[in-house]
């Protein structure tokens, strides 16, 4: 093979330059699955259309016009009842905690269908602290999302994974706070058999507010939501509902989603949030459109740089990446193409997803370098982009961590 010319064939042929140099050196809420079916860009679903309407054959005759339109009266705001206001103090403590088992459905609606994905999974939460297990069932496929908000930490995981640490921004909890505002009005409507259980049924003064609110932490659109609380008699919540629709974008097109999700109360007291230990760090590349995890240790070389590749190592590791252009490739050329940069003959080929996009990983022993390289190859958004991994100890493990970080990868546009 000749000299390289472009970017991916310079990582086919670069050696270890920078391991050396470096040795030295993730709710409560609604959560939508990574891998929705495409949606076409049309901001409806298949029959809101007609809703709008009623149709060629109808006629509307014009409502008179009233001369002098009475103003209405304000509705007065409900006066809290005792009860309301004991779950009001409660959820105000400075040491408010609970531990809870979540069930529920969500439905998503878009130009080209429908899906809907089944529930469960545990809550922890403790003085703004919180730990959420996720199990999610969607078209046959269990997915297991684990994520613990402590301190100024979000640490998230999927399927156990690795632990991704970042910084802990408002937005991780905010639905939460939304959900357990210890101001929110409620309307007592009385004494119910819930599950078994003599509770009080406290449902949520003003929807508009509410749905509001969950607007305003940035996750979704159009929300019509409720919200139902069941106490005891000291005002202890035991069961939490949220019901309602919603909408979010999903790669740029519209989805509709109809929220149905329960939390039953199972202990208020002892609760512990606890910090994941060995978390890898959370790299996020504006210019690649890319973010994903990598062990601690491992630090950003700028050696390959003029190459235009992005370069990490650590003691476990290398890892190398670039894209170009390959509109109008299809997956296998993209790989074709990529292969033929290496001198040696590449392995076997395995299908995966990364980043929600169909993806091939081989091998490749490398003669001259003396060295193994487990590569990655995927198509996304007009890109072509290799990731080559280097491994410190068998082909299998340099296999494996490299499947444990594309698994954490995700794009950014």
């Amino acid at each position: 093979m000749g000299r390289p010319t472009n970017r991916i064939a310079a990582i086919a042929e670069f050696g270890l330059w920078v391991v050396v140099v470096a040795l030295i050196a993730s709710a409560l809420g609604m959560r939508l699955p990574f891998d929705l079916p495409t949606f076409a860009s049309a901001s409806h679903a298949p029959g809101i259309g007609a809703l709008a309407s009623a149709g060629p054959s109808a006629s509307v005759t014009p409502a008179p016009t009233p001369t002098a339109a009475p103003t209405p009266a304000p509705t007065p705001a409900p006066t809290a009842s005792p009860i309301v206001k004991k779950l009001q103090a409660y959820l105000a403590r400075k040491d408010f905690q609970f531990q809870a088992t979540q069930t529920g459905s969500n439905s998503f609606t878009g130009t080209n269908g429908s899906v809907e994905e089944k529930i469960s999974g545990t809550v922890a939460y403790k003085a703004n602290d919180e730990a959420d297990t996720t199990k999610t069932t969607f078209q046959g496929k269990t997915t297991t999302q684990d994520s613990v908000y402590t301190g100024t930490s979000t640490y998230e995981r999927t399927d156990a994974g690795p632990w991704i640490r970042r910084a802990r921004t408002p937005a991780d909890t905010a639905q939460t706070k939304v959900l357990l505002s210890p101001t929110r009005l409620f309307v007592d409507v009385g004494v119910e058999t819930k599950n078994g259980s003599s509770l009080h049924r406290l449902e949520v003064a003003d929807p508009a507010a509410l749905s509001a609110a969950v607007v305003a932490t940035g996750t979704v659109t159009s929300a019509q939501l409720t919200a139902t609380f069941w106490t005891k008699d000291d005002g202890t919540p035991v069961y939490l509902r949220l019901d309602g629709t919603a909408d979010q974008q999903v790669d740029g097109a519209t989805v509709h989603a109809t929220i149905a999700q329960e939390l039953a109360l199972t202990k208020w007291s002892g609760v512990t949030i606890a910090t994941p230990k060995n978390a890898w760090q959370q790299v996020v590349d504006g210019v690649a459109g890319i973010t994903f995890g990598l062990p601690a240790d491992w630090t950003v070389s700028d050696l390959n740089k003029p190459l235009g590749i992005t370069t990490y190592a650590g003691q476990s590791g290398q890892l190398a990446y670039a894209s170009e252009s390959g509109t109008g490739l299809t997956l296998d050329q993209a790989v074709a193409r990529v292969a033929a940069t290496f001198v040696d003959a590449p392995g076997a080929r395995t299908q995966s997803t990364v980043g929600g996009e169909a993806a091939i990983q081989f091998g490749v022993h490398r003669t001259k370098q003396k060295d193994y390289v487990s590569t990655f190859v995927l198509l996304h958004a007009g890109q072509l982009y290799q990731f080559g991994f280097w491994g410190q100890s068998s082909d299998a493990a340099t296999d494996k961590l490299a499947a444990q970080i594309m698994g954490t990868l995700a794009f950014t546009r």
